[in-house]
C-alpha cells in the first residue's frame, strides 16, 4: 500500500476528514428523514467500506483543490462534499 500523502500537512488533513465525515453523516442525516425505516434499521448506523473510502478520497480532493479556506471551514466542506455526493449519485 503506497505511502498516503498530506499536500497541507497531517494536522490540516485530519481537520479536513473530521469535517467531511461530520458533512457526510449531517446529509444522510437529510436523506434519512425523507425515508420511512424501521427502529432496527435507524439503530445500525454504521459505516461500510465504501463510505470510509468517499471520506478519504473527499478528503484528499478537498486538500488538494481548495486553497481558499477564509471563510468558515464546515460550511465550505459541506458545500463540497454535496456538490461530491450529487456527483457520485449521478
Amino acid at each position: 500500500m503506497p505511502e498516503h500523502v498530506f499536500p497541507n500537512g497531517f494536522e490540516s488533513w485530519q481537520k479536513t476528514h473530521f469535517e467531511v465525515v461530520e458533512a457526510l453523516c449531517y446529509l444522510r442525516d437529510l436523506e434519512e428523514g425523507k425515508q420511512s425505516k424501521a427502529f432496527e434499521e435507524m439503530l445500525n448506523r454504521s459505516a461500510t467500506d465504501d463510505l470510509y473510502q468517499l471520506a478519504v478520497d473527499l478528503t484528499d480532493k478537498f486538500e488538494r483543490e481548495c486553497v481558499d479556506r477564509k471563510s468558515n471551514l464546515f460550511d465550505l466542506i459541506e458545500e463540497f462534499v454535496s456538490e461530491e455526493v450529487k456527483k457520485v449519485k449521478a
